[in-house]
C-alpha cells in the first residue's frame, strides 16, 4: 500500500506564489500565514487523515523547496515545535549516521529520549546525483509487524514487548552541544491505549555495549535478528524526489534509508543528496 499524496498543478502553484511572497517574512511571520491560509490548511488536514489511517505520506509538488522558514511553518502545523530544523548532506567524514553514505538501518528517531517526537518530517532538497539507484527511503507501519508476529511468532510479539533493551548515546546528535550519557532500557514494542508503539535504534543498542565493553546477550541479538527480519519484509520502498517529503509517525513506524552516493567535481566539491529534517510533539 502506497501512502502517496500528490498536490494539483494548479494548488502547487498557489502554494508557490506565496512562498515566493513570503520570501521577506521573519519566522513568526511565516508561522502565523502557514497557519491561516486556506491552501495549507488542504494539505495538512489531508496529510492528517492519511496520517491517522496509514501512519505515513509521501507528499508530492507541494510547492516549495529548500526553504527553511516555510518547512518550520509547515511542521508547526502538527504539533508543538522540535526546535530545529536540521539540514543534512552527504559527508565522507561525518561520524553521525544521518550523513553518512552508508544505508541507515530502520529505526525510531530519538529512541533515547524519555518522550520521542510524534512525527517526522524529511523534505529531499536534492536527489542522488548518482540517479536512482542510490539513496530510497523505507517505511514499516509496526500495525504490520505486530499483525504477523500475532499470527505467526507470539512468542517474538511477548519478548519484544517485556524484553528491554538499552540504548546509549552521548547527546542527540554529533551536532548537539551536550555530550551527557543518554541510556534508555525499554522494551522495542509497547501496547498502550489499544496501540502498538515501537522504539528502537540499533545503533544506539551496538554502542551501549560498546561503550560498556560488554558483549550483546544471545537471546537479545537473536530477538533483534528476527524483528528485523519481519520488517524488511513489510517496509514499503519509496523514491523521493526534489522537494519531495516524508512525513510519518515517528511512534507507529520505523524508517531507513538506502545507500547514498556522491559526487566530486573539479573543484574538489563534494555534490550529495540533500535534506530538511524536523519534528514534532504532541500538543
Amino acid at each position: 500500500m502506497m501512502a502517496v499524496l500528490s498536490i494539483s498543478k494548479t494548488l502547487s502553484g498557489l502554494i508557490a506564489e506565496k512562498s515566493e511572497r513570503m520570501a521577506v517574512f521573519m519566522q513568526p511571520e511565516a508561522d502565523d500565514f502557514v497557519r491561516g491560509d486556506p491552501h495549507f490548511t488542504l494539505i495538512f488536514n489531508a496529510v492528517s487523515k492519511l496520517l491517522e489511517d496509514d501512519c505515513h505520506v509521501v507528499l508530492k509538488n507541494i510547492g516549495f523547496n529548500r526553504n527553511r522558514t516555510i518547512f518550520e511553518s509547515f511542521v508547526k502545523l502538527f504539533g508543538r515545535y522540535y526546535g530545529n530544523v536540521e539540514y543534512t548532506g552527504i559527508k565522507l567524514d561525518c561520524a553521525y549516521s544521518g550523513c553518512h553514505y552508508r544505508p541507515i538501518e530502520l529505526h525510531t528517531d530519538d529512541a533515547i529520549d524519555s518522550v520521542q517526537p510524534k512525527y517526522g518530517f524529511i523534505q529531499v532538497l536534492r536527489e542522488d546525483p548518482c540517479g536512482q539507484a542510490f539513496g530510497w527511503n523505507g517505511v514499516v507501519p509496526i500495525s504490520k509487524i505486530v499483525w504477523d508476529l500475532q499470527a505467526n511468532d507470539p512468542a517474538l510479539l511477548e519478548a519484544l514487548l517485556n524484553h528491554p533493551v538499552p540504548m546509549l548515546s552521548y547527546g542527540v546528535s554529533a551536532y548537539g552541544e551536550s555530550r551527557q550519557e543518554i541510556l534508555i532500557k525499554a522494551p522495542i514494542l509497547v501496547h498502550q491505549a489499544d496501540e502498538y508503539w515501537v522504539r528502537f535504534d540499533l545503533t544506539r543498542i551496538r554502542f551501549h555495549y560498546y561503550k560498556k565493553q560488554l558483549s550483546i546477550p544471545q537471546e537479545e541479538r537473536l530477538m533483534i535478528e528476527q524483528f528485523l527480519d519481519v520488517c524488511r519484509h513489510h517496509r514499503q520502498r519509496y523514491r523521493l524526489s526534489a522537494g519531495d517529503m516524508l512525513i510519518l509517525d515517528n511512534q507507529r513506524t520505523l524508517h531507513d534509508r538506502e545507500e547514498a552516493s556522491i559526487e566530486l567535481d573539479e573543484t574538489g566539491q563534494l555534490n550529495s543528496r540533500e535534506i530538511f529534517v524536523s519534528f514534532a510533539y504532541e500538543d
